[in-house]
Formats: C-alpha cells, structure tokens, sequence
C-alpha cells in the first residue's frame, strides 16, 4: 500500500484561516508563518522526510484531485493508499454543502465514474475545502491521517463519519435521497435515518502536530500554496520545502 503525505501551507501559518475572502491573500500583519527551521524540524524529524520524495504541487487543494486521478490514470499512484494530511482544515466538507452531492448523487455512480464529478446547476462540487470527501467517494484511499497545528483541528461533519458521530474513528459515507437526507439534517442525524446504501468505511484518526510521528516512509509527498489561506510571507517556506523534500511529478 503506498502512502501520501499531503501538506497544505497554511499547516504552517498561525492562527488559522477560518474566513477566507473571494480573492487576495491574508494580511502578513494578521498571521505569522512558522520559521523555515521550526518547519524543516517538524517535516525532518515527525514526518521522517530526510530528502526529495515524488510528489505533487498545486495551488488550491481541489487541483490535487485532478493531479490524484492523472496520477491513477497513469499507473504512478495505485489506489487504495493512506494519506497523512497535514492541514489547518480537515477538508471534508466543513464549509460549503459539497456533501450534499457526494451522498445525494456522486454515491449512485460507480466508483470510476465519480472520478469525473458534474454537478447540477445550483450544486456544490468539488472545492479546495471538500476534495478529501471525493477522493474517498472515489474509493482511492483507505486510511486517512489528520494532523493539525495551533488552532485547528475539530472541523469534520457529522454526515460523513461513521453512524454520523462525529467523535467516530472512521468515515463512512452514505448514500441518501434529498429527501431524506433533508429529513436527516433536520433530525441532527439522530433519528431513523434512511440510507440507501453505505460505502466501505476508512479508519480515521485526527490530532495535534506535536502528538504525531509518522511510522512508515512516505511515497509521495504534496504541497499545495492555498493563497486564500496564506499570507504571501509563506511563500518562501512553500519554495523551501520544494526544493528541500519534492521531486515533482
């Protein structure tokens, strides 16, 4: 089983991003970015990257979906695998009602098909704050790593945890009419809900970046900038940690 590690910029950049703008970055004033050596001990020491690894770099973390599949299309990446994701966001859906097509639509075509997600007119598809909700859809991983600094951290949803508890170690998604799922919303998921099928749950585990070290070598290791999410003073982190521990694909 190959194993990614999945990095997001803002992992390093203090406090969170919670309310992103439509466009510019945020103010270098308001969030500090961590130190090039505080970063390189953490990525060196708990993630156990000694040097260049194969990887992926993107912009926004919905890119590294596309990447993720042309990586499967060419035989690179071979699902299922593990994913380590280091991120101030858990990005399964907290923040937009992508969830809603996933479980409502997505979940009644066949695993190969939801590679290609098309959402109606009005629908939520694929956003840099759900694409690990559509990759697991897609059946690609089967285990999934959270582990976040200062400030994050509890932001999964109950729709997609296993029995919709959001203490849950494993996701377990569901698929659902709207009609139901709308009944369930409204009930909280406490009562009597109606599920049309489940998809295969993952283990999940989630915590702080000081209790995390990583026991097995990684295969491939992803960066994404997310500008939203990162003042500009982190972008010479973000080359560093190219130049230092990718070896892009």
């Amino acid at each position: 089983m190959q194993r990614v590690l999945d990095i997001d910029l803002d992992f390093f950049v203090t406090p969170p991003v919670y309310r992103p703008g439509d466009t510019g970055r945020p103010s270098p004033t308001e969030y500090s970015v961590q130190t090039g050596n505080a970063a390189f001990d953490f990525l060196r020491h708990q993630c156990g990257l000694q040097g260049p690894v194969r990887g992926f770099l993107t912009e926004t973390h919905d890119q590294l979906f596309l990447m993720w599949r042309k990586a499967i299309a060419d035989g690179i990446l071979v699902p299922p695998f593990h994913v380590t994701h280091v991120d101030a966001h858990a990005d399964l859906g907290n923040g937009d009602n992508g969830y809603a097509y996933v479980m409502t639509s997505l979940l009644f075509s066949t695993p190969e098909e939801r590679q290609f997600p098309s959402p109606a007119q009005g629908e939520v598809g694929l956003t840099e704050v759900n694409f690990l909700l559509f990759a697991i859809a897609c059946r690609w991983i089967n285990s999934l790593e959270y582990v976040y600094g200062p400030g994050g951290g509890s932001d999964e949803i109950a729709p997609v945890m296993r029995d919709f508890d959001l203490h849950a170690n494993a996701i377990r998604l569901a698929a659902m009419t709207k009609k139901n799922l709308s009944r369930a919303i409204s009930s909280g998921f406490r009562h009597n809900v109606a599920v049309e099928h489940f998809e295969p749950e993952i283990p999940y585990e989630h915590g702080p970046r000081e209790r995390f070290y990583a026991d097995s070598p990684y295969d491939f290791v992803c960066l994404t900038r997310s500008p939203l999410y990162t003042p500009s003073t982190a972008d010479p982190l973000y080359d560093a940690i190219v130049d230092n521990f990718i070896d892009p694909i």
